[in-house]
């Protein structure tokens, strides 16, 4: 199934430009490896940041630049690494699972980020739900498994999702399996509830 919901053109040209924290770039290429719509709206904006370059002025090389990249690259020249064609969920750097309740864990990713963020794995089995909550500022979401709903609607695997702090929800697991997904968010979630900020606490999210 082709995913439905798409990082804004904004999004995907912070992607392409390279300028997302490293964390919230791993969110939505995590989106666009399963989208070939956005692959294709990312390859455009890289295009047109290259033909861009085409119109700044020449600079002056020194004498002998050419030989020595090209010598560069051959010392360099090496065969390319097989793709791992393994489902992202397990070829993501996770840390140890912390079971928060019945049915659901969270995993840290290694992976570099802000230090006040948050990258992980989130896994709430099936007719599960999180707490209620808001937010402290953006938040990246990309479905690897199964499928939830809350306020914003309906989402399923490689559906991508984007969150501001004025977003008050509780995602709640639709159809017969697990729904698991990779988020990244700025500073912390604030919950509702004692059970949803004993929950937070202990997932450290």
């Amino acid at each position: 199934m082709r995913p439905r919901h798409h990082p804004s053109a904004d999004i995907l040209a912070a992607y392409a430009a390279g300028t997302h924290d490293q964390g919230f770039g791993l969110v939505v290429g995590a989106h666009i490896e399963a989208c070939a719509e956005c692959r294709d709206r990312v390859g455009a904006f890289e295009a047109t940041s290259g033909a861009a370059l085409i119109d700044l002025p020449r600079a002056q090389l020194e004498s002998g630049a050419l030989a020595q990249t090209l010598a560069r690259l051959d010392q360099s020249r090496s065969e390319p690494d097989a793709m791992d064609a393994r489902p992202l969920l397990e070829r993501l750097p996770l840390e140890a699972k912390r079971w928060v309740a019945p049915g659901v864990w969270v995993a840290a990713v290694d992976t570099p980020h802000a230090s006040e963020n948050r990258v992980y794995v989130l896994s709430v089995g099936k007719g599960g739900l999180t707490a209620r909550h808001e937010h402290s500022g953006a938040e990246y979401c990309v479905v690897l498994k199964g499928a939830y709903r809350d306020e914003l609607g309906v989402f399923t695997a490689g559906d991508f999702a984007s969150a501001e702090s004025d977003l008050n929800h509780q995602p709640v697991v639709q159809g017969n399996e697990e729904c698991i997904c990779l988020f990244a968010t700025e500073g912390r979630l604030k919950p509702q509830g004692m059970i949803g900020r004993v929950a937070f606490a202990l997932a450290d999210v």
